[in-house]
């Protein structure tokens, strides 16, 4: 299908799903699942480092590693909406709704995480707190970069064969040799080969962006003839970053990402594996039911935003997962999250104008 990037773009927008196509579920349940992972895996973190080399620090970052496709599988089920050839929006909503919501909701969540510092320092220091925003907000950063760069992995992925070609670069140049180099940096000196890969600039296929275009791929052309062998690879993957973070950890002497990097081959493979799951069947639902999951998939981005504030406020109270042993205090304190920032995005959802652009 040829792209029409002039006028308009496909994007996703949960009105205009239900318009073009009928909604698909699965993708809904997909997104309550990573946002719940997403909590499981901020909860875990909780005293992470300073547990090293323990019995709970095992715990821990083996629940971390468990949920690790959570941010990789949202970009990827944003790809599959984004970049479907059958959804098309203008240029004046893509820019208007989408990436208006995205900036707004950064600058406005980043001023409530540093209320404090913002109004206590001078201006400069104020605004690079603000630009900055808290950690987890690095996440809008990135979709809006997606969002901009829409219009070129739209003509990408308007070809079959260019897409496939965009994602083996992206596997070799983003993911594999990365990695790779890191590991050899432990036993020798590769500075010569790094400054060589360097230079050849290939960060046109850098980043999450590999992700994004994954995501419509794999929801495209569904692979079913390999969904079991994707499996056995995402159970290995997942085995491999619990494996190789506690073997490196160990060695270092101090917690290391190199496994569990979401730019990693393993969090890769394990996304993947996670994806094709959460898409393979078609979920019917009606009534009530159908309801309560578009109303819980919509607040996700709610959820999002304000379930770190939870767990601050919490924290600020002598409240953490290190109040009791992390086999119970991960999954309870999971749960009180979820519920609380749930509660907390509908409230908010209710009020006009930011349902629109704050929640």
């Amino acid at each position: 299908m040829q792209c029409q990037m002039e006028t308009r773009l496909e994007i996703q927008t949960p009105a205009e799903v239900q318009v073009s196509r009928p909604r698909d579920l699965a993708l809904d349940l997909l997104r309550i699942a990573a946002i719940i992972a997403v909590v499981v895996l901020h909860v875990s973190n909780q005293h992470c480092r300073e547990a090293f080399p323990g019995t709970n620090w095992l715990i821990r970052i083996t629940s971390d590693a468990l949920v690790r496709w959570c941010v990789p599988v949202f970009l990827m089920i944003s790809g599959a909406l984004f970049l479907d050839p059958s959804r098309r929006v203008t240029l004046r909503h893509l820019y208007g709704k989408n990436l208006l919501r995205v900036v707004v909701a950064f600058f406005v969540w980043s001023y409530v995480y540093s209320f404090a510092r913002i109004n206590a320092g001078p201006w400069h220091k104020s605004l690079t707190l603000l630009l900055a925003g808290p950690s987890h907000l690095w996440f809008l950063k990135a979709i809006a970069g997606l969002y901009i760069a829409v219009p070129l992995l739209r003509a990408i992925t308007a070809n079959r064969s260019a897409t496939r070609y965009f994602l083996i670069v992206a596997a070799i140049a983003t993911f594999v040799v990365p990695f790779v180099l890191t590991l050899c940096r432990q036993h020798c000196n590769v500075a010569a080969v790094q400054r060589f890969i360097d230079a050849l600039h290939l960060r046109v296929t850098a980043g999450y962006a590999a992700y994004f275009v994954l995501g419509h791929y794999l929801y495209a052309y569904r692979p079913v003839r390999w969904r079991r062998l994707i499996y056995a690879l995402g159970v290995v993957a997942w085995l491999a970053i619990i494996g190789g973070t506690i073997a490196y950890s160990h060695q270092q002497g101090k917690p290391v990402n190199w496994f569990i990097n979401y730019l990693t081959p393993t969090v890769l493979v394990l996304s993947v594996a996670v994806f094709v799951l959460g898409t393979a069947r078609t979920v019917n639902l009606r009534g009530r039911w159908r309801s309560f999951v578009i109303q819980a998939s919509r607040l996700t981005f709610g959820v999002y935003l304000v379930h770190q504030l939870v767990l601050r406020t919490a924290l600020q109270h002598g409240i953490s997962s290190a109040v009791m042993h992390p086999l119970l205090s991960i999954p309870l304190f999971t749960l009180a999250t979820v519920i609380i920032s749930y509660a907390i995005s509908w409230l908010l959802s209710k009020i006009p104008y930011v349902n629109r652009y704050i929640i």
